[in-house]
């Protein structure tokens, strides 16, 4: 059976992207962040 999505391949972009976008403007990238997600708890 072939893989139709491969996850680990899709991950590694995400990351790549993410990073890249976080070395560019770090003090943007987590204010984003923190608004989109800052309401949810830490266990």
């Amino acid at each position: 059976m072939k893989k139709k999505f491969d996850a680990v391949n899709y991950q590694r972009k995400v990351r790549e992207v993410l990073s890249e976008e976080y070395s560019t403007n770090r003090a943007a990238f987590l204010r984003e962040l923190k608004e989109k997600y800052g309401n949810l708890r830490k266990h």
